[in-house]
């Protein structure tokens, strides 16, 4: 567990606002990424906003940081928030980010109220907030990555009700944990 995992989710969340601000990518960490990811693949975590960008290499870090680099699970830790930045016009921006949180917050339920399905209204950065482990499946699928990124991408926030059974729930309890530390 992080020293911000630990701290209670009102004062990690506003130290994630904080740092997602301005966000830096160092050129060495951008040749680490060149090293997980496919040139197609990497295409994609070039368009993520830097904000997505830092916030995925905080979740890959973190998997090496405790031992894990099996190289389908890095890559999805960079492209599992894919969906919320990559489709120009359509993107979560942070105002959205913020009223997501407090909405979550006061009432999940609230966000699946205001969601919809044309990206020409201001209800759609809600349904891309919660159907973005699919898009973003379909998005790496298409990048040609693994069967098993693929799949960790779109199950990343499906939380297991039994202990994992095989090698994609192993994995995918490792991302979400390692998510949720970022």
């Amino acid at each position: 567990m992080t020293r911000d995992a630990a701290r209670p989710r009102p004062v990690y969340r506003v130290r994630q606002f904080l740092a997602s601000l301005r966000p830096v990518i160092t050129a060495e960490e951008w040749h680490t990424v060149a090293g997980w990811l496919t040139p197609s693949a990497g295409q994609l975590f070039e368009r993520m906003s830097p904000r997505d960008q830092r916030h995925s290499l905080n979740v890959a870090e973190t998997l090496v940081a405790g031992g894990h680099d099996q190289p389908d699970l890095l890559a999805a830790a960079l492209l599992h928030d894919v969906a919320k930045s990559v489709q120009p016009g359509k993107r979560l921006r942070l105002r959205h980010r913020v009223v997501i949180v407090l909405l979550n917050a006061a009432n999940p339920q609230w966000v699946k109220r205001l969601a919809g399905e044309n990206p020409g209204s201001w209800r759609y950065p809600f349904y891309v907030y919660l159907n973005h482990p699919a898009m973003g499946a379909v998005l790496v699928e298409e990048a040609g990555c693994s069967p098993l990124t693929t799949e960790l991408v779109r199950r990343h926030q499906v939380k297991l009700t039994a202990p994992p059974v095989g090698q994609v729930e192993e994995l995918l309890l490792l991302l979400q944990s390692a998510d949720d530390a970022n």
